[in-house]
């Protein structure tokens, strides 16, 4: 744990630690942030925040009673982080009804409840009639909510400080049978208000996608796959790490857009080639957003043996590229290049591993997390280490799973997780409104 209680940013870990029995749920002391919360099927829940300075990784604790066995299930997601706000997931099958979602909105300004988003009532979408109108299905059943897909949901705010406008999105990629490709989006626009139950209605819309003509071939789309979304200033920005980004302007006034952009690769990926490397891209490449949205950075890891996911081979290695694109120019510029022989030789106690989820700093721009891993094992160890990219030096080398080790402690659900599914870590900057709405506080 850090020293300070709110650090400026977090890297949230994606694992949602549940632990129902008291004895084994934080208290205020570890976990000192914490909200309760109700489903729409009337189900208690509580949550809490054990936040940590990067590039130590900070953690969501939930106490879910009255929820299936987490073995089966996972109920509660966290799902995207934009400013003071946190948008969760969670849900669960309900005999007769099948699976219910719930997303709720965790607040910096108000910390001790969740809100629920409205439910999306939007029909369905039928895919067996195609056009550039979005073809409706039938309404739904009373009582009946649409479900989204919570991979493809990103969250936005705009404002200044305190201000609590908002826009939760999902974007899915649709393909006619002419080849003709097409941004299928479901959005809220909202803003906190007094209740449960926050303001705004749910709108689905078809989109066009601009830039199309710079891939040349649009079924690179038809196969596109969401890695991650990040806030681009007024925008959001679906990235597939094997291809590029779409973009949308959520808060746009007029007719709205969709623009891909291409990521700055060596080569633009063929289309045949997909289902061989695509699985892998998003272990090796990170797009991190700094300077209030108003950058991203793009950090590629190419290993030269040329094998998607474990050891490197003996006597290969990789290189680091990383590439920024600033709002207005919109152009991807090259920042630096090293090699891993580069790396090895400034540093001789970096293990010869390849370097993976690459997170940049948000107020050190020119330092990089990776997570690192051995692979001998089933039950692996990781760490995270943090490289200052202007000077080549490792600053920290810190564990993250302790392999064997940890299935005798209490995070035993968490290391298996993580040892057979890596990912990266999500960042947040709640934690810096945590400090200033305490502030604000303290001075009224």
């Amino acid at each position: 744990m850090a020293a300070a209680p709110f650090p400026n940013w977090l890297m949230m870990e994606r694992f949602v630690f549940r632990r129902d029995d008291k004895g084994s749920f934080p208290d205020a002391t570890k976990a000192p942030i914490r909200a309760s919360g109700t489903t729409s099927w009337n189900a208690r829940f509580h949550i809490a925040f054990c936040l940590a300075e990067p590039p130590l990784p900070s953690r969501l604790y939930a106490r879910l009673p009255r929820f299936p066995d987490p073995r089966k299930h996972t109920p509660l997601a966290i799902l995207a982080a934009h400013r003071h706000l946190l948008l969760l997931r969670i849900g669960t099958d309900i005999p007769g009804l099948g699976l219910v979602q719930d997303f709720l909105i965790y607040s910096a300004y108000d910390t001790s409840s969740l809100k629920a988003l409205p439910p999306c009532t939007e029909p369905y979408t039928d895919y067996t009639r195609t056009g550039d109108s979005l073809p409706r299905g039938p309404p739904l059943e009373q009582g009946k909510h649409r479900l989204l897909t919570v991979k493809s949901i990103g969250l936005l705010c705009r404002g200044g400080e305190g201000e609590q406008e908002f826009a939760v999105a999902e974007l899915c990629v649709f393909k006619s049978v002419h080849s003709e490709v097409y941004a299928d989006v479901c959005l809220l626009r909202s803003s906190t208000s007094a209740g449960p139950v926050l303001a705004g209605e749910w709108n689905a819309m078809r989109l066009p996608i601009l830039g199309i003509d710079n891939v040349n071939d649009p079924w690179h789309l038809c196969c596109w796959d969401t890695d991650a979304i990040v806030p681009f200033n007024r925008s959001l920005c679906w990235i597939d790490y094997h291809r590029g980004m779409l973009i949308y302007d959520v808060f746009a006034e007029h007719v709205p857009t969709v623009t891909f952009l291409a990521l700055p690769l060596d080569e633009f990926p063929s289309a045949h080639t997909f289902r061989e490397i695509k699985p892998f891209s998003w272990l090796y490449r990170g797009v991190s957003a700094i300077d209030d949205g108003r950058v991203l950075k793009f950090v590629n890891v190419t290993r030269h043996d040329g094998i998607g996911h474990g050891e490197l081979k003996s006597g290969s290695g990789f290189t680091i590229t990383c590439h920024t694109l600033a709002l207005g120019s919109m152009v991807w510029e090259l920042d630096y290049k090293i090699t891993s022989a580069e790396l090895w030789s400034s540093n001789p106690h970096l293990p010869h591993t390849v370097l993976m989820f690459p997170q940049v700093n948000v107020d050190r721009p020119y330092v990089v997390h990776f997570l690192i891993s051995e692979f001998k094992y089933v039950i692996r160890k990781m760490w995270v280490v943090s490289i200052d990219m202007s000077t080549r030096i490792v600053e920290s080398i810190s564990q993250y799973i302790n392999g064997k080790e940890g299935l005798e402690t209490d995070d035993a659900d968490f290391t298996r997780r993580r040892s057979g599914a890596p990912a990266s870590f999500l960042p947040c900057e709640f934690s810096r409104f945590l400090r200033l709405s305490r502030k604000n506080e303290d001075m009224g």
